[in-house]
């Protein structure tokens, strides 16, 4: 038995057509082939399960809480309808949220954290059968193994999908949504298949607003390139379903339409220094993270960087290849990006397309099997370089986004180990630092000061003439990215005024975070007067007498 012919668009001219090798199912008889085949896949899929269940569950309090997760762990904590009350002033859709409060309501365990992040995992797992039980449900056995392999190993999905944010649910609800859409598409008269698609999308814009108009723009596209052969009364039906989706997404459209108020209106940090420079590091850097990971040790960056090419040659290759899929994929990613890049700064635009990542790695795996053995040593090297992200990520020292790795509760013993409400308040770097959850963490009855401007600066140093502060922490980045540098020029002025001062420096740079800072000298937010040891730092000043 030869599995059938995956065959390459028009766009490639003289290609030939790709035709995967047999299968050791050949010289079954025909009954029990397709017996084999449905237990060697249930097999291969169960190993997958297995697997990510080991690299999901252990250890899910590996990395600190960081600012994003804080949000979650207040948000879940409240009642449902104090949830939608607050998400109303918030920019985030509340099913996310709602299943997250039910969830820790479970008797399952007693650290909340760990319970929260319980549930992304497992939207992964689910994520995983959705793929291979729609998606590969009737892809050749080559296509499917490498699928499976990118998509179980893949570093960068390790890293979101351990995360208590709403990354791993709009995957799980985009994957559904496209294979919805592609069912009726393939099959218009099955009203089931309708149906399913509005709720999945509803669903989907429902948990992030983002995920939702992507994908809902995406799949449209690919519903009107398909008009013709549908008939106008299918694409009737389809303008019905879009207005279905609309009538259920009423209850929250006005917080939409405020929420693309503010995405229109916010400025988002640049490392380039200019926006329109930033799209290209933006997409480079959403490339690396789906491809590699964002657990690099140091070693491994130059082999990532030779990669980097044979890996984009093998993604364009396999997505050339389903020419149905080819467009309305990329206008979605670029509806997305357009939307990430102007809400986050580029460590965090991972995240934000996860949803994306299925695509993505089939692409990619699509590319390995059409490039035949050149393809196969690729494929393999990319393994290769996946298991080590997932060693490093484990190591929890060398995630190129150091926003994941801020030791928020250490921080926060310390300062309040050695302080007194009374007299005391804390100031917090709000642009370079996580000031949220280092206030989550610090007691309640401590003052603090959320710095995020010249003028708050200024605020905070007017308090001081009071005389009633005898004692002042200044918590910081040393990556100071602000014009100026004022957190600089702040730590200065109170040097200077205040000779009682110690320093404690937190969470030291390893190589591959000095080699990166060493790139980042070359623009002009970085600071080049010393070398940089360490990422964050706590000055502790008091008043003499």
């Amino acid at each position: 038995m030869q599995t059938a012919p995956l065959k390459r668009c028009s766009t490639l001219h003289s290609e030939k057509v790709l035709t995967l090798s047999q299968t050791s199912l050949d010289n079954l008889p025909i009954p029990q082939r397709g017996f084999a085949e449905k237990r060697y896949r249930a097999c291969t899929l169960l190993l997958c399960v297995i697997l990510q269940c080991l690299l999901y569950g252990i250890h899910l309090k590996l990395l600190p809480m960081w600012e994003d997760e804080t949000v979650t762990f207040d948000l879940a904590s409240h009642a449902p309808a104090q949830i939608i009350t607050m998400l109303r002033e918030d920019i985030h859709p509340p099913l996310y949220f709602l299943l997250e409060h039910w969830w820790i309501q479970l008797p399952i365990g007693s650290d909340v954290l760990v319970r929260l992040r319980a549930l992304s995992f497992i939207f992964v797992i689910l994520t995983t059968v959705v793929l291979d039980r729609l998606w590969l449900r009737a892809a050749p056995r080559q296509l499917r193994n490498w699928f499976l392999l990118f998509w179980t190993l893949s570093p960068c999905l390790l890293l979101f999908g351990r995360m208590a944010r709403s990354y791993s649910l709009q995957m799980l609800l985009a994957a559904v949504a496209i294979w919805c859409v592609l069912s009726f598409v393939k099959d218009p008269a099955g009203r089931n298949k309708l149906a399913a698609s509005v709720v999945s999308l509803a669903a989907l814009l429902y948990t992030h607003y983002l995920a939702g108009i992507a994908i809902l723009a995406g799949v449209n596209l690919l519903v009107l390139l398909q008009r013709a052969r549908l008939g106008r009364s299918v694409w009737k039906r389809w303008l019905m379903a879009n207005a279905v989706v609309v009538a259920l997404y009423l209850p929250w459209m006005i917080r939409l339409a405020a929420a693309l108020q503010n995405w229109e209106q916010w400025q988002v940090h640049s490392l380039t220094g200019g926006s329109w420079a930033e799209y290209p590091l933006k997409i480079a850097y959403v490339f690396y993270s789906f491809t590699f990971g964002e657990s690099i040790p140091v070693w491994l960056l130059p082999i990532t960087l030779l990669l980097a090419l044979p890996c984009l040659w093998l993604f364009v290759s396999g997505a050339r290849l389903r020419r149905e899929w080819l467009w309305p994929g990329v206008f979605a990613a670029a509806v997305a990006f357009l939307g990430a890049a102007h809400w986050v700064t580029t460590p965090f635009m991972g995240a934000r397309l996860l949803f994306l990542l299925p695509l993505f790695l089939l692409a990619v795996a699509g590319g390995v099997v059409a490039k035949g053995r050149v393809g196969f040593v690729l494929g393999g090297v990319l393994i290769a370089a996946d298991v080590a992200g997932i060693g490093a990520y484990f190591q929890a020292k060398d995630i190129l986004n150091l926003a994941y790795l801020i030791p928020n509760q250490q921080i926060a013993a310390d300062i309040a180990q050695h302080s007194r409400p009374e007299d005391t308040v804390v100031w917090i770097d709000d642009i370079n630092f996580d000031e949220e959850t280092l206030a989550f963490f610090l007691p309640k009855n401590l003052r603090v000061r959320a710095l995020e401007s010249p003028e708050s600066i200024a605020a905070a140093h007017h308090d001081l003439e009071s005389g009633k502060i005898r004692h002042v922490w200044l918590v910081r980045s040393v990556h100071d990215i602000t014009p100026g540098h004022v957190f600089e020029e702040s730590e200065s002025q109170m040097m200077a005024t205040w000779p009682e001062h110690s320093l404690r420096y937190y969470l030291e740079l390893s190589p591959t975070h000095r080699a990166i800072l060493r790139v980042l000298e070359l623009l002009r937010h970085q600071n080049q007067s010393q070398p940089r040891q360490y990422m964050y730092q706590a000055m502790e000043f008091q008043r003499p007498g």
